[in-house]
C-alpha cells in the first residue's frame, strides 16, 4: 500500500518541477525576444505606446509570482525533520501505555463489585496486595489496580503472586510496565495478555526478565 502513494508523491514533484523549468524557460524566451526588439528599429509594443522597459518589469513580476507559488507548493511536498522525541515525551507515552492499556480500579471499587453492600470493601484488596498476592499503582492519592491480576470471580491470579516473587525489589510501577510491554520470550505477547490462559508461560518470563540471557 505504502508504494502507490510514494509513487504519487514523486510524481507530484516531478509535475511541479517541471512546471518551474517550463516558466524559466519561458522567461529566458521573453526577455531574449525584448533583447532582439530593442535592437531593430521597431518598437516592441507593435506601436501601442507602451513602455519596453515597463512591459519587461511586469512580465518579470508575473514570473516571479507564479515561480514563487512553484517553488512554494514544491516545498509543501517535501517532509521535513522533525526534532527526535525527547526522554520526557518517552516516559510520557510509556506511562500512558500502562495506564490506558487495561482497566484499573481502586480498591473500593473493586471489593464493592466482589460483595455489594460490604461494610468494609477495600479491606480484602488491600490486604491481598500486604501479602503479595497483587499488586497495585498510587495515582492521583489513591492506589489502583489492574484488572490483569484478577481472575473472571475477581480473586488473584495466582501466577501474580509468583510473578511478584520474581522481580522483588522492583517498584510497583515498573511491574506494571513489564506486564504492558511485549515480550519475546511469549512471541511478542504482553504479560498480561497471557497470564490468565498461560501462567507458567508468565512466570518463565519473568525468571527469564530477571536473570537475563545465559550465553553458553
Amino acid at each position: 500500500m505504502g508504494r502507490p502513494a510514494l509513487k504519487d508523491h514523486d510524481d507530484t514533484l516531478r509535475v511541479i518541477l517541471g512546471r518551474i523549468d517550463g516558466m524559466r524557460e519561458a522567461t529566458r524566451i521573453i526577455f531574449s525576444e525584448f533583447g532582439k526588439a530593442s535592437d531593430g528599429a521597431d518598437a516592441p509594443d507593435g506601436g501601442h505606446g507602451l513602455d519596453p522597459l515597463a512591459l519587461q518589469v511586469k512580465v518579470r513580476e508575473i514570473v516571479n509570482r507564479m515561480e514563487r507559488d512553484s517553488v512554494q507548493e514544491l516545498v509543501d511536498q517535501v517532509e521535513v525533520r522533525r526534532p527526535a522525541p525527547t526522554r520526557i515525551d518517552l516516559e510520557r507515552r510509556a506511562i500512558e501505555r500502562v495506564l490506558q492499556g487495561v482497566e484499573w480500579s481502586t480498591a473500593a471499587e473493586i471489593g464493592a463489585r466482589r460483595a455489594p453492600g460490604a461494610a468494609n470493601p477495600h479491606g480484602t484488596i488491600s490486604r491481598w496486595r500486604e501479602s503479595g498476592a497483587v499488586f497495585g499503582i498510587d495515582h492521583g492519592g489513591r492506589k489502583i489496580y489492574p484488572a490483569y491480576v484478577f481472575d473472571a470471580s475477581l480473586q488473584p491470579l495466582p501466577a501474580v503472586r509468583k510473578v511478584l516473587e520474581i522481580l522483588k525489589g522492583y517498584e510497583a510501577f515498573r511491574i506494571a510496565a513489564w506486564f504492558e510491554s511485549t515480550n519475546a520470550f511469549l512471541g511478542g505477547r504482553r504479560p498480561r495478555e497471557v497470564i490468565g490462559t498461560d501462567p507458567d508461560a508468565v512466570v518463565a518470563a519473568a525468571r527469564e526478565h530477571r536473570v537475563g540471557p545465559v550465553h553458553g
